[in-house]
C-alpha cells in the first residue's frame, strides 16, 4: 500500500512540476491518471471555488466570495487547469493557502464545487 501511495504521488508531483502548478492534485482516482483521464463527461464545466472573504467575531458574520473558472472537458487536466486558475485568483485576492485539489462536487445545476485543503 505504501508503495502505490509514493508511486501515485511522485506521479502527480511529476505533473504539477510539469505544468508549473503550485496547486497539488489529490483525489483518489486509484493509481496513476494521465491528464486525458476523463473524470466527468466530455463537455465544458464550470467550476467554482467559494471562500471566506471576511470573518467577523462569529461564524454566523461571515462573508464569502466564489472564483470562478471553465473546465474545457472532464478531464483531469482540465479539472486541473480550473482548479489552479481558482486557486491563483483565490490567492491573489484573499492570500489562500489551501492548495490541495480533494475533489469537484457535482451541483444540481451541473457546475463543480471545488474541494480544497490545506
Amino acid at each position: 500500500m505504501q508503495d502505490t501511495y509514493i508511486k501515485e504521488r511522485n506521479h502527480y508531483d511529476g505533473l504539477k512540476e510539469a505544468l508549473g502548478y503550485e496547486t497539488v492534485f489529490d483525489l483518489d482516482l486509484n493509481g496513476c491518471k494521465p491528464l486525458d483521464f476523463k473524470i466527468f463527461t466530455d463537455k465544458p464545466r464550470t467550476v467554482k471555488y467559494k471562500i471566506i472573504d471576511r470573518m467577523g467575531d462569529s461564524f454566523d458574520d461571515v462573508e464569502w466570495v466564489t472564483f470562478n473558472a471553465v473546465a474545457k472537458d472532464g478531464t483531469l487536466g482540465a479539472l486541473w487547469a480550473a482548479a489552479e486558475d481558482c486557486f491563483q485568483q483565490a490567492k491573489e485576492n484573499n492570500g489562500d493557502w489551501h492548495y490541495f485539489v480533494e475533489n469537484f462536487d457535482m451541483q444540481d445545476d451541473g457546475t463543480l464545487q471545488l474541494i480544497t485543503g490545506s
